[in-house]
Order: structure tokens, then sequence, then C-alpha cells
């Protein structure tokens, strides 16, 4: 009975094609995709699998100003990605367990998501979908995309008749697909043909470029689908890679790593998980690479931040379980900056031995580009240190306790606080506080 509901749900749901529960095969229709802000259309041909590189348009172009943000969150054992573009666009690449929809909801707002252009689904595992209908009914998304398959199973059914309720219609992912994303290269490399009712094979592979940095998202992609896209002559090449099947050694072949040639792998996984992800093969073959390895189950949620031309990496707080992530790193990165948990705008004193230092600033609500005065007290001419969280960077400034420390803001995002981590050295001991702003 699932089944045939499923199928008919699907039937309604994927644009001008047929899917059914039993998974046809795709028709050899055209049809018309439109992009997340519907200022481009892709066409694709569904039988082909042609790449449509020549239908990018100029939204295309390398943007260079502003981050690119990825945060693999911790959701335990299971997938979920949130992207921030350099233009502030806002992709979702899965959304963890069906017990993990609110915690990825949170997630999402606590990073000031107001609504998702593009949600994909990279294949019906309920590890990867289970979350994605509490994101629906709870977020706005304009888009959704996933690879043309099906399942039986009551998440997969909930997931699609979530879709149906937001009065979305599934756009299929497949190798070739550029999604017309502004600042940004985004195109599906797999699957790159059809894979039966094989759920990870069948996955979503995306690769996101931006300037000289590139970043590649296997979903459970497994070695069959790596050799399609190894022998579909598309450049691999990526920074960051994420593991496929969370580190299982089903994906991620010793020929498809050589093509990516990550400098750094992340591995979204739950702690002393019962499938013995990631398995030792797995990293073994990371360390024989030399790639450093992140991975969620040690270190908490994991940011990636490029400019374009460099990567960082940070450790998160857990936004949702109201503490620091775990410090204890696989590998270090070029950044871990993680800001400590948020007290109130006045600076409360953090003490360390017996000293302590207050901070606040003049004006806890400044216009964009002015000035700002930051005093810290309490322990006179201790060298500091002073984060500034900034939506799209974290900036770094020096100071002396009891030396008022100007700061000029720039455009910052109006609406948005600004916390501000301030560290002191006194007698050996670091000793810290915080202050924020809000730019109007």
């Amino acid at each position: 009975m699932i089944k045939k509901k499923i199928g008919w749900l699907l039937t309604t749901l994927f644009l001008s094609s047929s899917l059914v529960a039993c998974q046809s095969e795709v028709s050899n229709e055209t049809i018309q995709e439109s992009t997340t802000n519907n200022k481009t259309e892709v066409s694709t041909q569904l039988d082909s699998g042609k790449s449509n590189q020549e239908s990018k348009t100029e939204t295309n172009k390398f943007i260079s100003s502003g981050d690119l943000k990825v945060y693999y969150l911790d959701i335990g054992q299971g997938d979920s990605i949130y992207i921030q573009t350099p233009r502030g666009d806002d992709i979702l690449i899965d959304g963890g367990n069906n017990d993990k929809g609110d915690e990825v909801v949170q997630y999402l707002k606590n990073y000031g998501v107001d609504d998702i252009e593009i949600m994909i689904a990279t294949h019906p595992d309920a590890d990867h979908i289970g979350g994605l209908d509490a994101v629906l009914e709870k977020m706005k998304v304009e888009s959704v995309y996933m690879p043309k398959i099906t399942h039986t199973t009551e998440t997969f059914e909930d997931f699609v008749v979530a879709v149906k309720n937001e009065g979305l219609k599934l756009k299929e992912a497949k190798a070739g697909l550029d999604l017309g994303v502004e600042g940004i290269h985004a195109t599906f490399l797999a699957p790159v043909t059809s894979y039966g009712d094989d759920l990870n094979t069948s996955s979503a592979v995306l690769k996101i470029k931006y300037g000289e940095n590139s970043f590649l998202f296997t979903g459970d992609a497994t070695i069959e689908s790596e050799e399609d896209m190894i022998k579909s002559g598309e450049d691999l090449q990526a920074d960051v890679l994420k593991l496929g099947h969370h580190g299982a050694n089903t994906s991620t072949s010793e020929a498809f790593l050589s093509k990516v040639n990550p400098q750094y792998a992340v591995i979204s996984v739950g702690e002393a998980n019962r499938y013995g992800h990631p398995t030792d093969e797995t990293l073994q073959k990371m360390k024989q690479h030399g790639v450093t390895v992140h991975r969620t189950d040690k270190q908490g949620t994991v940011l990636a931040i490029s400019d374009g031309k460099e990567i960082t990496f940070k450790n998160e707080p857990s936004l949702i379980k109201g503490g620091t992530s775990s410090q204890v790193a696989v590998a270090p990165s070029k950044s871990v900056n993680t800001p400590a948990p948020k007290t109130n705008t006045t600076g409360t004193p953090s003490k360390g031995s017996d000293a302590s230092i207050q901070a606040s600033v003049d004006n806890p609500n400044p216009g964009q580009n002015e000035t700002i005065t930051l005093s810290v007290a309490g322990a006179t001419g201790a060298p500091y240190t002073a984060v500034l969280h900034f939506k799209s960077k974290d900036t770094t400034y020096t100071g002396s306790v009891g030396t008022p420390l100007p700061i000029r803001i720039g455009r910052s995002s109006s609406g948005f606080e600004v916390v501000i981590d301030i560290t002191a050295n006194i007698n050996g001991n670091d000793v810290q506080t915080q202050t924020s702003f809000t730019a109007q």
C-alpha cells in the first residue's frame, strides 16, 4: 500500500516525468528546470546524461568578494550540510535522521537562515532524508532536488508528502546539471546513469567551486558510482571531500581518491556508532594520501570557510546542546577559532586564577561603517586579543587592558549580533570575557 501511494505521489512531483515505485526507466522528453532564484533556466535532456555546461549563464561568474561557508552539521549518524554562498543563498544537503529534523531547523535558524533556496536529498536513506520533512514544514524552501529513485519506507513517504504540501515539484539531480547559483559553480557529477533500486549508488554527488577552491559532497555514493564519475571525464578534483557513506569501505576507492586529490576530508558520523564508521581502512587511506581529516563525532559541527583562494576550518560550538563541541581534533586545521558560549552584551567577567576582566562597547547598536570603541577593564596593561565574529568572517584585533580600542565595523550585516570574544593573558593565565554589538 505504501509503495503504491509513494509511486502516485512521485508521478505528481517530478516535472514532466514518470516515476513509479518499481523504478521505471527515465523518459526521453526534455524538461525545463528553474534555478532557485528564477534568474536562469537550465535545460536538461533526461535520457542523454549530457553535461549542460553550455547552459551556464553570467550568474555563474566568480564573485571576488565574500566567503563561502560550509557547515557539516553535528547530527549524529547521518548527513546534513548547510552551505551559505557568498551572495547569501542557502543550500541544504540532506537533513539527518527522523529524530534530527528539529535540530537541523534550529541550526539553520541560529545561523540566520530565513529561507532555503536549494534543498538536495542525496538519496532516500533515512539518515539522510529523515529530517527534511521537518525542515520543509517549518521553513520556506524554494526548490528540492533528488535523484530519480524511490523507496517504500514511511520516512520516504513523509518526505515526498512534505514536498507536495510545500507546493513544490521534485527536480531531478543528475550528472551534468548546473544549479545556476550566483557567485559559485554548483554542478551535479552523479548519478551518471540509472542504478535500479541501489539507493547508495544512486546518490547525488555535488561539486561546488568558488574561485580557486572546490568542495565535493558525495552522499553515500559507492565505488561503482565513483568509477562511473571517473569514466565520465569530469573534473573531480576538490580541496575538500565529504567522504562517502560516513567513511565506510564501500566508498572512497584508491582510484577515486587519487582523482579528487583532496587536501581535507570531512566525515559526518555518529560517535561510537554500531556500523564501525569510519573504517580503519578508510582512515589509513587518508593518512597515506596526506589528507587532513575532520570528523563530526570528534569535533562537533565542522565549518569550512573559503574566500575563493584559501580554506580555513573551525570547530563550531553545538548550537543545540548548549555547550561547546569536543576539541579532540583528528588533524590540525588552519584555524580553530571557536566562539565561547554567549553570555550578555555588557561583558560578564570570566575568571582565571584570581584575575578577572570586563568588556563593553560604547555603542551596542552602531550604524554600518561606523567606529565603535571596545573597552576592557580589570588588569591594566595586560595584552589581549579580541575576535569579532561577523556574519561572513572573523576578524581579530589586539589591545591592552585599560586602553580603549577603536574598531571600524565596516558593512556589518544589519540586525546580526556580532559577538566579541576577548582573551587576556594575566600572569601567564588566559582570562576570557565577552561582549557584542548589533549593527543597524
